[in-house]
């Protein structure tokens, strides 16, 4: 009789044991589910990785100018009134006062490499702005006894009637002279202070046409979109693709860094930058102050800086 209650106490024990361990586990079962589910809703899934897994969020927003100009119309007569003025001061000095020492030197070993060349005038080829403020480009005209003209470009910085910098950008030579800002014609619409809100357009419409989550392979696919927004789609194709293409999810990796205005052609080109996680990306988008409206959008930077 002894060794059977041994016997029932020993299996009474592991069953008392057993229970208390089911007892626990069940108590416990709904913590653990709840911890696991608050542990994995802790976790941040970028959204850049559900909608496009190519497409990784840099968090990088390129540094912008500041579009909301007032008139530029004011602009352009002050530019056209301070190159007119470098021009006097160096038909009275022969000296380009406006450049560096060293410009002034490799230029004028240029002009006088031969006595029988020189600086016929120094004119105004456009205006605008980057991200170290107002700048303006001028070509130095240089004549000879040949029916060629050589023509001597720079970008100047400045602030108010004084050259602040000053940077050499190539020279052309041609049997004309270079296109100019023409005086006493006004810009009419420049489309400059517009330009942040037709971006916001072209962002928009990239995210609603689902391009970029479909991952598009042909710039072709981005004709229609080019119509929608006004833009010449043959021009501006190759240039959406590449934006949506190269973009994160929210399209926040591109900013406006500058802009240009000419005469000839009658054109305003507003600089775009982009970063993503390989390369910097520039792209222009160009309104035609004739129609006033934007026309296209190119890849690369475009200006009449270095044109014939």
């Amino acid at each position: 009789m002894k060794k059977l209650n041994k016997k029932h106490i020993t299996w009474i024990t592991i069953l008392v044991i057993l229970i208390l361990v089911i007892i626990m586990y069940i108590f416990n079962v709904a913590n653990i589910k709840n911890k696991t589910i608050d542990r994995i809703s802790e976790i941040t899934i970028p959204f850049s990785l559900i909608v496009n897994p190519n497409n990784v969020d840099k968090n990088v927003i390129p540094k912008s100018i500041d579009t909301n100009v007032s008139d530029l119309n004011n602009e352009k007569f002050h530019v056209i009134k301070l190159v007119n003025n470098l021009d006097t001061t160096y038909q009275q000095t022969k000296k380009f006062s406006f450049l560096s020492n060293d410009q002034q030197k490799q230029l004028n070993d240029k002009v006088h490499d031969q006595s029988h060349q020189y600086i016929y005038k120094i004119t105004s080829l456009n205006f605008g702005r980057d991200l170290n403020g107002k700048y303006l480009t001028i070509s130095c005209n240089q004549y000879n006894d040949t029916k060629q003209i050589k023509s001597y470009r720079y970008r100047l910085h400045y602030k108010g009637n004084q050259i602040t910098t000053s940077k050499y950008l190539g020279s052309t030579s041609a049997k004309y002279p270079p296109k100019y800002l023409l005086d006493g014609i006004v810009l009419g619409q420049d489309g400059i202070k517009k330009s942040k809100s037709f971006t916001q357009q072209i962002k928009t419409a990239i995210i609603n046409s689902n391009l970029t989550t479909n991952s598009a392979s042909d710039p072709g696919e981005f004709n229609q979109l080019a119509i929608n927004l006004g833009l010449d789609p043959d021009e501006s194709n190759k240039a959406l693709f590449n934006l949506a293409r190269y973009s994160n999810s929210r399209l926040t990796n591109f900013s406006i860094i500058g802009y240009e205005l000419a005469d000839v052609p009658r054109t305003s080109r507003i600089y775009i930058k982009q970063v993503d996680r390989k390369k910097t990306r520039y792209y222009t988008l160009n309104y035609d102050r004739n129609k006033a409206k934007y026309i296209y959008i190119q890849n690369g930077i475009s200006s009449n800086s270095l044109s014939k």
